[in-house]
């Protein structure tokens, strides 16, 4: 492959990477084609992109955008997940969930996020991190949780100043 087209890969590679703060690297073992379009529609659903380069230009392109330090990752059949939303971290449930299922065909390397290189289990520590979805839907819970609470207190206490009210009605309506 000429200089001139490693140079265009990489800077294709890296216009790709703008609006994106991480991405993680995984290795390409034994995979056909169905796995890897299976594999590409998965993170394109999560709004990701997986590109497989030669791992020079993968380096190359990483150090132009300014991900440096990522030198061993690159080892062997390479690939970089990255782009969409919440970046390393859909990235990383997606593809260590991929290698549970799969462990054959890809191997978690690690990644970079906010410009600070992730090993292997760092990336896989941040699978295990929820969404933001539910990340608000338990924040909202924790807040919503003692307000429910002071709601209820109240309806009994008005409720047993009700049922004492009722009973003094009952008992001087039959003294009465």
């Amino acid at each position: 492959m000429s200089k001139r087209m490693k140079q265009l890969m990489a800077k294709e590679l890296v216009d790709g990477f703008e609006g994106s703060d991480s991405c993680v690297v995984v290795g390409l073992g034994r995979m056909d084609v169905l796995a890897v379009t299976e594999l590409r529609n998965r993170l394109r659903d999560e709004g990701l992109k997986l590109r497989v380069l030669k791992n020079r230009v993968a380096l190359h392109a990483l150090k132009d955008f300014g991900w440096d330090g990522m030198d061993d990752l690159l080892d062997g059949p390479s690939a970089l997940a990255f782009g969409g939303e919440n970046g390393a971290l859909a990235a990383s449930k997606l593809l260590v969930d991929w290698h549970k299922k799969l462990p054959d065909t890809i191997s978690i390397r690690g990644g970079v996020m906010d410009g600070r290189v992730l090993d292997e289990g760092n990336v896989r520590q941040l699978a295990t991190i929820p969404d933001k979805p539910t990340l608000y839907s338990m924040i909202a819970s924790g807040v919503a949780a003692p307000v429910t609470q002071i709601a209820v207190l109240v309806s009994e206490m008005v409720s047993g100043v009700a049922r004492a009210v009722g009973a003094l009605a009952e008992k001087s309506e039959g003294g009465a």
